[in-house]
């Protein structure tokens, strides 16, 4: 995969003698710290999901009675779930520019690589970073359209928790974290469901939200007030896609198969590993999931992954169960969507010589000015 030359120009800006390589320095004392409380949220997070009495790291012998087909068959479900989860993406930002698909496809992937490996969900601007170099779309525009995915993905999943707390036949156990469980579910559908009209408060009002940034900071500082109102415009600009009726379907239907292709592999990788796991119950594993690993933790969101799952396990299956086929699916599913994760980004990542530090890096406004395409 040739490099490319935008890239290579925005890499060669920050590398000019005006700013030393000791520009690095910064950048370590700013992640550093974050990286420390990462690591130690981690290790929390780790040490909850194993008090009950649950390995993280099954016994061999148990790993060995996963059916064989088991690992071939969450893989393929995850190659559907990550192509989806990516190309979904260019529906998002048709109204600001067409992107190619094959750039769509792979900044995504380095995107969910970065808020995968850094720390505290630092990853989360490697996205808007990278369309910022490779097409000049300005940084809040591409924080628009992480907003709108993180919103309807997060009303979608909590909708999947309510579902599924309220469905399907739940057991006692003791756990702390399983008992209020409902209660984190139904307080995350009521977040979500605020911010999807928060949402569209903000994108059917975009005027006004500019002007009573001008007016609100003006009395502070009219240059302030006219940066921050020229953000709050280009991120409303990242929502334009949702008041287009073919790009929000086009845009929902493929978050619909991205997620039903989740609940299905999740629901085969349960049964691979001898849990009697019906599709409701693989529902409520993806929506806690989804929920749990929004938290801010340690790198390769260790620890709250594996936390969010053993707490619904629990609230449907008996203790024994979840300490042993339990414990070998919420180590398969963690290692194998890692797998994933990281090859997919790994890849694309070194192809275009990037390093993650780039994705963290707010790059300089002079790179390439977006064409802003016209309302679909």
């Amino acid at each position: 995969m040739p490099a490319d030359p935008h890239i290579e120009h925005a890499a060669a800006v920050e590398a000019e003698p005006g700013e030393p390589a000791a520009a690095e320095a910064p950048l370590l004392r700013r992640v550093l710290p974050k990286l420390l409380v990462s690591i130690a949220l981690g290790a929390l997070f780790g040490w909850l999901a194993a008090r009950g009495g649950v390995p993280l790291l099954p016994s061999r012998s148990a790993l060995s009675l996963v059916a064989p087909w088991t690992v071939p068959v969450y893989l393929l479900s995850l190659a559907f779930v990550h192509w989806f989860r990516a190309s979904r993406w260019r529906f998002l930002i048709a109204p600001i520019k067409r992107v190619p698909l094959r750039d769509v496809i792979l900044l995504n992937w380095i995107g969910f690589f970065a808020i995968f490996a850094l720390p505290l969900r630092l990853g989360e601007l490697a996205r808007p970073t990278l369309t910022k170099l490779r097409h000049g779309i300005p940084i809040s525009v591409g924080f628009g359209t992480v907003a709108v995915e993180r919103v309807l993905d997060g009303l979608l999943t909590s909708l999947c928790v309510a579902w599924a707390l309220f469905a399907l036949p739940r057991i006692g156990t003791t756990d702390p974290v399983a008992k209020h469980l409902p209660a984190y579910g139904y307080a995350a559908l009521t977040l979500f469901s605020c911010a999807f009209v928060a949402l569209g408060m903000f994108l059917w009002q975009r005027a006004l939200a500019v002007r009573l940034t001008e007016w609100g900071v003006g009395l502070l500082s009219k240059k302030l007030a006219r940066l921050l109102a020229e953000k709050v415009g280009n991120v409303a600009d990242g929502l334009r896609s949702i008041r287009s009726a073919r790009l929000a379907a086009g845009f929902l239907g493929e978050s619909f198969v991205y997620w039903s292709v989740n609940a299905l592999g999740v629901w085969a990788l349960g049964r691979g590993c001898g849990l009697r796991m019906e599709l409701g119950h693989a529902v409520a594993v993806m929506g806690v999931l989804a929920i749990g690993i929004l938290m801010p933790t340690g790198p390769g969101l260790f620890g709250n992954f594996q936390l969010a799952v053993f707490a619904c396990l629990r609230l449907y299956f008996p203790e024994s169960v979840v300490a042993t086929q339990g414990a070998v699916f919420v180590f398969l599913l963690y290692v194998l969507q890692s797998l994933v994760m990281v090859v997919a980004g790994v890849i694309p990542l070194y192809a275009m010589k990037l390093r993650l530090a780039d994705l963290v890096r707010v790059p300089p406004e002079s790179v390439r000015p977006p064409e802003v395409a016209p309302d679909a």
